[in-house]
């Protein structure tokens, strides 16, 4: 004896499972969607890091060379021309004779 399984039950069997797909389908879709707007902006940041690093590369084998240091001398401090003797202070306080303190108190005497 075969038991026979009726219309409605397998059309609601069936039709359950079409619910479940679409529904379950939707949700990998979206989640797809918004990995694929993440890679974007991940893509973009990358492409800005990199055109950073060539730039601060290209810095950093600059940095040292006689020429920076003349562009930066000439450029920041207008400080000597190409021809000039070069000096490198390490301690560029020593140029100045007097402190912020002394400085005040030599002006107030200066004053009265």
């Amino acid at each position: 004896m075969q038991k026979r399984m009726n219309m409605k039950g397998f059309l609601l069997i069936i039709g359950t499972m079409l619910v479940a797909f679409l529904v379950l389908h939707m949700i990998l879709m979206n989640n797809l969607n918004q990995k694929r707007e993440e890679e974007h902006i991940l893509r973009q940041s990358l492409t800005g890091m990199e055109e950073t690093n060539k730039t601060l590369t290209a810095q950093l084998k600059a940095v040292g060379t006689e020429d920076y240091i003349v562009s930066s001398a000439k450029g920041n401090y207008a400080y000597m021309n190409r021809n000039d003797i070069r000096f490198e202070f390490t301690n560029p306080e020593a140029l100045y004779a007097y402190t912020e303190e002394e400085l005040k108190i030599l002006m107030d005497d200066l004053a009265e």
